[in-house]
């Protein structure tokens, strides 16, 4: 059976430009204790039910992994933020840091990772994913994505088993801006529980599904 729910360019991430960062975007990415709330209940809404999508509210033009995030980061966390080439994404990366007051860290040692651009293995790869003693202490990622529940070609889709999905099935979820390739190593990471990362897909539209640490995910067909 299956049931069908509805995807390193450290550039300044670890390292302050010149000047402020912009207040407009500062003042995008703060979230209210009312708005953190509703949006902790909704992440972990769809964390306990892997493949779910529900809707967070999302500023206009703010990124919405980051918008996320934001209601979450502990000031004694240490977050990441990987960037793309672009100037805008490096500028939301600065306002992350201080909309949170959370410390700077390199990626392999972010508690919290917020990816403004496509993951890739090699990201995955670098990753805390905790010790069997100190299994809390794996990465929590929000990963931004082009699109999720849709059907369109260059959809990527997962078949996910494990807690949170009805015993005997499997559920599936369609995310663009997620490659197959991202998908295996994320797989891989979470290969050894308790020990891993949790990871929730965020779209533009505000659209989030989680991927819990717990939740087997690999491609439609693969054993």
């Amino acid at each position: 059976m299956i049931d069908r729910a509805a995807g390193t360019a450290l550039a300044p991430a670890h390292r302050a430009p010149s000047g402020a960062p912009d207040a407009k975007r500062v003042r995008a990415l703060r979230r209210t204790s009312q708005q953190s709330q509703r949006d902790f209940t909704t992440l972990l809404d769809v964390l306990a039910r892997p493949g779910r999508i529900r809707r967070l509210t999302v500023p206009d033009a703010a990124p919405a992994a980051a918008v996320a995030a934001c209601g979450l980061i502990d000031v004694e966390v240490p977050v990441h933020v990987l960037t793309g080439p672009d100037p805008d994404s490096a500028a939301w990366a600065e306002a992350v840091y201080a909309a949170t007051g959370a410390p700077r860290a390199e990626l392999s040692g972010a508690r919290t990772l917020i990816a403004l651009r496509p993951l890739t293995p090699e990201d995955i790869a670098a990753l805390n994913r905790g010790t069997p003693l100190d299994p809390e202490t794996g990465a929590r990622v929000f990963a931004q994505v082009e699109a999720l529940g849709g059907q369109g070609p260059d959809d990527t889709a997962l078949a996910l088993t494990g807690p949170g999905v009805p015993e005997d099935t499997e559920r599936r979820l369609a995310v663009r801006g997620l490659t197959a390739e991202t998908v295996a190593a994320l797989a891989a990471a979470n290969a050894a529980f308790p020990c891993g990362i949790d990871v929730f897909l965020v779209a533009a539209d505000g659209s989030v599904a989680g991927l819990p640490r717990t939740t087997r995910v690999r491609r439609p067909g693969e054993a």
